[in-house]
């Protein structure tokens, strides 16, 4: 078994803290009683400081699709709107057919910004009740902004859902501020936490707006569900199911570094590693996927490479003579785009210089004429 240790400079999951990893070592607890409680209550106040929120805020053992799920599952039959600018902007839309009464997409290209003008023309031919967006588009390196989105829901009287996965912890992010009404992420991205917790913040106009707990086609994903727990069994076990404690103790470390470090602080990071990246793949003359700046996402950069180039001998190059771990494209053109993740622990300069160099030795090389490198990419395209 290949137990080689890699850097995790994907889109995720992420690089974490040794300190984080280290939190697990400990002496199993059950998930109740009063030992318990103490745990689980910090990690929920922590949460809701990282969220800016007052709001209720969850944590649920699944993935932050699983969190989707849970939130769109919650609210019954809607009639919503889903902006779509990416594949987690598609899987969006594709869970809310599972739940919705109607689903209306609105799908944009590659990089392309969403306009308020385009809903606008959507809610006079039909009634909506809420929209639905992607903060962080790691599939494509877009940032989508949420401030225009916001005062447009508070106007149009429509909820706002957000998918932060990829941003809470990594980008500016204020809940209350904002007036989302639900916000979801997971702890393996940005919030520098271990795979398998879905983090969940919902707004009083949000919760007010849930169906009924028996009208919900969900017991485990069903936030009624879990509200009602907490009201009944609060003081021992408010939540319906078991719990994975070892990876919450994990998860309460890396809370605690959040923290610790400071919101904005942690913001300015991810944004100056970021640029810090893509001004080294521009000196190489390798395009960014998202052309305009300000549309950058802070916790993951995706690129072109030239025709001649291979994402998947990239990775390969990289993983085999670096020990470093990126992604490659998703779509029609993945075999030429090529993503690489700058969240949470990853978001440090040495790391990302590390990626840097690998991808300007892996291009020169090719440039030289290494033969091995272009048998790889014929072998690869074949």
């Amino acid at each position: 078994m290949n137990m080689r240790n890699y850097q995790l400079s994907l889109p995720g999951p992420s690089e974490v803290d040794p300190q984080v990893v280290q939190a697990m070592i400990r002496p199993n607890l059950p998930h109740y009683g009063k030992l318990w409680m103490d745990i689980y209550a910090g990690i929920l106040e922590k949460l809701g400081k990282i969220y800016r929120t007052t709001g209720r805020v969850f944590v649920l053992p699944c993935s932050g699709s699983g969190a989707i799920d849970s939130v769109l599952c919650s609210l019954g039959a809607r009639r919503g709107i889903v902006l779509s600018n990416g594949t987690f902007g598609s899987r969006l839309a594709e869970i809310a057919g599972h739940h919705w009464s109607e689903v209306k997409v609105i799908e944009n290209r590659i990089g392309q910004a969403f306009r308020v003008e385009q809903v606008r023309s959507e809610l006079k031919s039909g009634k909506y009740d809420l929209l639905a967006i992607v903060h962080g588009e790691t599939s494509t390196g877009m940032l989508n902004h949420l401030e225009e989105w916001a005062d447009f829901c508070e106007h149009t009287g429509l909820l706002l859902f957000v998918d932060a996965v990829s941003t809470l912890g990594g980008v500016p992010l204020d809940v209350d501020k904002l007036g989302i009404d639900f916000c979801v992420s997971a702890s393996q991205k940005a919030l520098g936490g271990l795979p398998g917790l879905a983090t969940i913040a919902v707004g009083e106009k949000g919760w007010d707006h849930l169906a009924q707990e028996q009208e919900i086609k969900s017991w485990y994903l069903n936030l009624r569900t879990w509200d009602r727990f907490c009201r009944e069994w609060g003081d021992w076990h408010p939540y319906p199911v078991t719990l994975p404690v070892h990876l919450l103790f994990a998860f309460d470390k890396a809370l605690e570094l959040v923290l610790a470090e400071g919101m904005e602080k942690r913001w300015d990071r991810h944004e100056r590693v970021r640029r810090e990246l893509q001004r080294q793949l521009l000196s190489l003359n390798i395009p960014l996927l998202i052309e305009r700046e300000s549309d950058r996402l802070a916790t993951t950069t995706a690129a072109t490479l030239p025709e001649e180039l291979s994402s998947e001998a990239l990775q390969e190059f990289l993983r085999e003579n670096y020990g470093i771990l990126i992604a490659g494209g998703v779509g029609p053109a993945r075999n030429r785009i090529f993503r690489v993740g700058h969240m949470g622990y990853s978001a440090q300069s040495w790391m990302i210089n590390r990626v840097a160099a690998g991808i300007t030795d892996y291009v020169g090389r090719f440039a030289s004429g290494d033969r091995r490198l272009k048998k790889q990419v014929t072998a690869l395209s074949v």
